[in-house]
Formats: structure tokens, C-alpha cells, sequence
């Protein structure tokens, strides 16, 4: 799946509520669930799960990211480009 693909489909389910701000706030929360979830596979040991909750958690993150370049007016390819 191309990036642009992802973030016009990803876009498509996005609610009225999650405004600019939601976006912006929640990517940092999401970024937060995954290094929870590293740091406690590093403390307690990995669950059997780990792997597809860690998929999870990016694609969280890959989702709030769409928004926020959405919001202002990037697409995922120009900033991975720009990158």
C-alpha cells in the first residue's frame, strides 16, 4: 500500500470529533501506549501477543501521524520525502 493510499483511506474514518488538536494530542498518547508496552515486555518479558500488539500500537501511531500532516496539508509521501 502506497503512503497517500493509506492516509485517504485512514481519513475516510475519521469522526467528526477527532479535530486538529485530538490528532496532534493523541499521536504523542499513542507513542506513549508503545513504550508502555516495550517497557513492560522489558520488565516482565514479552507476552505471547507482543509482536502483534507492537503492530498495533504503530499503526496507532501511523494513524494519528496521517492526521496531523493532514491538518497541515502534507500528504504522508511529502513528508516522507522531504525526510
Amino acid at each position: 500500500m502506497k503512503l497517500n493510499d493509506y492516509q485517504a483511506e485512514a481519513m475516510g474514518f475519521r469522526l467528526p470529533s477527532a479535530t486538529p488538536d485530538y490528532a496532534l494530542f493523541n499521536l504523542s498518547g499513542e507513542v506513549g501506549e508503545l513504550h508502555s508496552l516495550i517497557a513492560k515486555a522489558i520488565r516482565d518479558g514479552a507476552k505471547f501477543d507482543f509482536e502483534l500488539q507492537v503492530k498495533k500500537e504503530l499503526g496507532d501511531v501511523l494513524w494519528c501521524l496521517a492526521a496531523v500532516a493532514a491538518d497541515y496539508g502534507y500528504t504522508l509521501e511529502d513528508v516522507a520525502q522531504s525526510n
